[in-house]
Order: C-alpha cells, then structure tokens, then sequence
C-alpha cells in the first residue's frame, strides 16, 4: 500500500518538474517568438499606464473607473444572514488588503472588495473613518467615489416609480422641453459635460382648486425653531389643539350679583371684574403630551409620543444627550 508521504512527494516532484517546463517554455518563447515580446510589451505598457493613472486620476477618471467597478460587482450576490455576512465581510477585507499591498495596478479590484465589505457592515460610517486611515489615498478615493455613484444611480431609479402611476402627475424635465440644457460647472467655473437636469411635476389632466393631487410619507422631517413652540406635534407636525381658560365677562358678574340680591355699586362690580378677568390665557390641551424626561418635546397624542421615543428621541432627548441639549439651547 502507497503511504501518504510518497503520494505528496510524488505530488510536489511532478509540480516542480510542471514550474520548471513552463519556465523553460516561457524563456524560449521570449528568446525566439517576436509576436510573444511584443505581447509582453504590451501588456506591461498596459500595466504601467493603468498604475500611473490610477496613482494621479482626475475627477472625471476616478468617476469613469467608479461606474465601471459599480458594474463589475453589481452582479455579484451579497449574503443575507448574519453569519454569511460577517464571514463575506472578514474575507472582503483581507482580499483587499492583500491587494492593496499588491501595487496601484491591484487598487481597482482591492476598491471592490472594500466596497462590498462596506455594504454588509452595520456602522459603514466607522468603516470609511478606518478605510480613511489605513488604505492607500487612491484606493480610499475609489470607495468613495463608488458611493457616490450608487447614490447618483438610487436617485436615478427613484423616478422610475415616482411619482405612482395613478397619482395623474409626471415628472418631466424643463431643460429639454425648452431646448435648454444646463451643465455643471466647478468650483473653479470650469464647465463641463455633466447635463444637471431641471426636473418638474406636472399634471396630467386638469386639477380643481382645493383637490388632493398626491400624499406620501415624509422621510426626514422636524420642525423649525420658530415652530418649537408647544402649538405643534413634535412628530407628526400636527397642530396640537388649545383651548382657552375660561374667563368672566362683566355681564356675567352683574348677572350674578343680580342673581344673589347683592347691593355692591357698579364701581365695585367693575373692580371686581378687573380682579378676576385677566388677560385672556391659553393652557395646552387635556390631550397634549409631553416628553416626561425633557418637556420640550410636545406630542397630540400618546402614540406620537411613544413612536417618537422608540425612533429617535431616546437618542436627541436634551435630557440625556448633551450636544442635544446645547443644539436646543443654541436654537432657542
């Protein structure tokens, strides 16, 4: 019976023998085939251009090369569960710093992997402050550049299905039904090729005056300084509802004086009613609700309030948060 150590002896003289043939292959054809030196020429000016450029690219290169990367690995599946994205994440990173220390003519492909990492990581923002300080200054521009792209590409898509179909409006853009065309400019002033759309809404068919055309759900909103006032909802932005305290007129105090056979004069009537009849006061409805923590944020209802602790407040209440709470006073 064969032992194991002759087969990997065996294994290991026929991969020798395979690495020396191949060699001996490789310098007669660069000794003796013109067509194959000029082959190798070639690929090695190619190798250097792509490192000179990706070493000190311009804008519009990094952009180009970014929306080319996007490409390459938009078609690559990402991992869906926990564990599947931790491995995928640590195997993205080492690749890419394996790649990173490979050259410039490597930073491409080593921008992909960091980039898919990133994709899977829970805190990319403490992702790209690491990338930021430990990888080279053009792979880092790279990812960056990448994000952005896809940011550009998500915007693009967006109006894909907005407005919906059934909404009776249509965004159009007014640079091209005017025969206008609008390019981005540097900051320097430079123009370039870059078309900034104009884009607008329009209906599709005649609207009467006070008719709904379309609603949705805000994604980011809050109120204005001005506006933190008590008279609104913190989280839905609603009016909260006021109701005035109640207040004696002098007609009601003379009716009650008539009314329990008093002999006060007039003079102390209207003395009387200069005493109870302040000026008019409002007091926050049975109904609003306040932040126990903090009460400045004010809330219709106790839902908004709870909605608003469980979505953000817990993190902005003034009470636990000291940048939270200087911004607040900063406003007032």
């Amino acid at each position: 019976m064969v032992s194991g150590k002759k087969i990997a002896a065996a294994v290991s003289v026929t991969a020798l023998v395979a690495g020396l043939s191949y060699m001996a292959y490789f310098d007669y054809k660069r000794r003796n085939d013109r067509q194959f030196r000029r082959k190798l020429r070639r690929d090695r000016k190619k190798v250097e251009k792509t490192a000179t450029k990706i070493s000190s690219p311009s804008i519009d290169e990094i952009s180009d090369l970014a929306m080319e990367l996007l490409g390459k690995v938009a078609s690559e599946p990402m991992p869906q569960s926990p564990e599947d994205k931790e491995q995928f994440f640590m195997a993205q990173v080492s690749k890419g710093e394996a790649l990173s220390s490979s050259g410039a003519s490597a930073y491409p492909e080593a921008a992909c992997c960091f980039f898919q990492a990133l994709k899977v990581y829970p805190n990319p923002v403490e992702l790209v402050m690491i990338y930021q300080k430990t990888t080279p200054d053009a792979v880092f521009k790279l990812v960056m550049a990448m994000m952005a792209q896809e940011v550009k590409q998500k915007q693009a898509r967006y109006f894909d299905v907005f407005p919906p179909r059934d909404s009776n409006v249509r965004i159009k853009d007014k640079s091209k039904m005017e025969g206008k065309t609008k390019y981005k400019h540097s900051e320097d002033g430079v123009k370039s090729d870059v078309v900034v759309p104009n884009r607008a809404l329009f209906a599709t068919k005649g609207v009467e005056q006070g008719e709904v055309v379309y609603e949705e759900e805000s994604v980011v909103s809050a109120l204005l300084p001005c506006a933190q006032n008590g008279k609104f909802c913190y989280h839905c932005l609603r009016a909260v509802a006021e109701e005035k305290a109640e207040t004696e007129s002098t007609e009601d105090v003379e009716e009650k004086v008539e009314e329990t056979g008093s002999t006060e004069s007039t003079e102390d009537v209207e003395k009387k009613v200069e005493e109870t009849e302040p000026v008019e006061e409002t007091k926050k409805s049975s109904a609003t609700f306040e932040c126990e923590k903090c009460h400045d944020a004010v809330y219709c209802s106790e839902k908004c309030r709870q909605d608003a602790y469980d979505a953000y407040h817990q993190f902005l209440c003034p009470s636990s948060n000291k940048t939270a709470r200087e911004f607040a006073e900063l406003t007032q």
